[in-house]
Order: C-alpha cells, then structure tokens, then sequence
C-alpha cells in the first residue's frame, strides 16, 4: 500500500466516489446483477463483471448486450436490481482508507458522496456502513444529465457544498471518475495504489 499524506493536499471540501471509493460494493453489484440477468435467462461470470468494474449500470448494459448479441429488459433489471442489492448487504464492507479520511473530517470541512450509482443503492451502501451520516450531501447518476468523465457529478457537488471546484479534492477509483473531476477543474487521489491488498 502506497503512503499517503493529506497534508500534501490544500482544499477547502471533500467529495469521495462511492463505489469502489468509499466502499468495497464490487461483491454487492456482482451478486445482484447475476440473480437479476438470470431472471431474463442471462448468465454472468465474475471474469467478465470483475472487468468492468466501474461502469455505471447503464453503460454495464450497453456491454453486455453488445458481448451477448442480446435486448436485456432495462426497466425490469433496474427495479430487480433495487430489490436484490438490499438482499446482499451483508458481503458489504468499506474501504478504510477512504472511510477515515472521511471520519476524521467530519465537521472539519464539507463533504460529499459524487456517484454514478442510483440514488436508493448509493444511500443505502452509506447507511449500512454506517457513513451517511459524515456527509452534508449525496449526489448521484439521476441527478444529472452527463454522468462520469462529465463534470456533471462533481460540478453539483460542488455547488451543494458552497465550495469553489478548484478548492474541492476528489476520491476516485476509476479513469472516468478521475477525469470527471479534471474536468471538473479539481485535484483528485487515485485511491488504488492506497487500498490494501485484499481490498482490491
């Protein structure tokens, strides 16, 4: 695990990614989005999800009907999806590194979740691991109009939390999240050399 020092950083707030960020959902996802394709016939393999991690659910779907040759039926994968990810809460767990960062400056500075995900998993992901609570605002994927590498997500963050985009520091794990917030004209922190090795 690589070292990592705050205080190299000058920022006036800090909005954290959610999945993969701030929390490990990775099992979560996979569990859920293999029973909800199986209900339409579908099978997924772990080597294929695993390779796609960080894809927001629309694009996940672009994927695999383009790898498949197949019509997944969106709508019904989504609510399915709502349902079946609060059965699986239990493989849930942070990512340390991220989550006491965010401990330690709660109430210190303000703090944001920016994330691709639907709004009810991304509260729910909070809630369970007992974060939610350490942010003065939530921003997801249905909030927007351009989601991840647009500035979008960062952008409303921003703005929520009062801060001018160049004072805010970013957490991201993936190349579209860390481009949205260069896009966004804010400095980010790649997580993944910082998490350990059975985090990632």
């Amino acid at each position: 695990m690589t070292t990592f020092n705050l205080n190299d950083y000058d920022f006036d707030a800090i909005i954290f990614d959610c999945d993969g960020t701030i929390a490990d959902t990775l099992p979560v996802h996979f569990l859920t989005f293999k029973e909800a394709l199986a209900e339409q016939g579908q099978v997924l393999t772990s080597e294929w999800y695993y390779a796609r991690t960080g894809l927001s659910s629309s694009k996940l779907f672009d994927a695999y009907e383009k790898a498949f040759g197949v019509t997944l039926d969106r709508a019904a994968l989504l609510a399915r999806c709502r349902v079946l990810y609060e059965a699986h809460l239990d493989v849930l767990r942070e990512h340390s590194f991220t989550a006491e960062i965010a401990r330690a400056h709660f109430g210190h500075v303000p703090m944001a979740v920016a994330s691709a995900g639907l709004k009810s998993i991304v509260t729910a992901t909070l809630r369970t691991l007992d974060l939610l609570e350490l942010f003065d605002c939530v921003v997801t994927v249905e909030d927007v109009t351009h989601p991840k590498p647009a500035p979008d997500l960062y952008l409303l963050a921003a703005s929520k939390l009062g801060v001018t985009p160049s004072r805010c520091l970013v957490f991201e794990d993936t190349e579209e999240g860390l481009e949205a917030a260069h896009n966004a004209g804010m400095r980010a922190v790649d997580v993944r050399p910082h998490l350990t090795t059975d985090e990632k």
